[in-house]
């Protein structure tokens, strides 16, 4: 292995994709909670707040140690206390089967990450962050509920990036 290939395996990067419609209240929070990380400027972690996952994300994922998915999800598909961190399982039959249909210009976590094996050999731990929408009308300001969720969303976030 090169020398430069060594310093590029050395080199620790976390992905944070954060995606959704900031014209449509709590569908952006996932960009919202981006934004927010983005400001934090840490080593290590890069940070995207896109309005959808596309495949053209695949090289960032292969290229990623460990990716985290931020998106909004309607009340009745999250439970209390709002929100829900969990893993992804990036086993090769169950990236098969959440990236199932055709890929488009816009896609799943699992699709992109069947993508990323697919064409990259690396499928990196992926994990998603779920956070409860309770107002998706045309507006561009989160709902008061789900604005309420940021703080103890973020702290989250964070020990997913290994703060203490």
């Amino acid at each position: 292995m090169s020398p430069s290939a060594r310093q590029r395996r050395q080199r620790h990067l976390d992905l944070l994709i954060g995606w959704g419609n900031s014209l449509r209240q709590d569908d952006g929070v996932g960009l919202a909670i981006a934004e927010q990380v983005q400001g934090w400027g840490r080593p290590g972690l890069k940070v995207l707040a896109i309005p959808q996952l596309t495949p053209e994300l695949a090289p960032q994922l292969a290229a990623a140690d460990r990716v985290l998915f931020v998106d909004a999800v309607l009340a009745p598909a999250c439970p209390s206390p709002g929100w829900r961190l969990e893993p992804l399982d990036t086993s090769t039959q169950a990236v098969r089967a959440a990236g199932a249909g055709p890929l488009s210009h816009h896609a799943s976590p699992g699709a992109l990450l069947q993508l990323s094996g697919c064409l990259y050999g690396r499928t990196p731990p992926a994990w998603q962050l779920l956070v409860r929408a309770h107002c998706c009308e045309l507006g561009t300001e989160l709902s008061a509920a789900t604005a309420a969720l940021l703080p103890e969303v973020l702290v989250a976030v964070g020990l997913w990036c290994g703060d203490a």
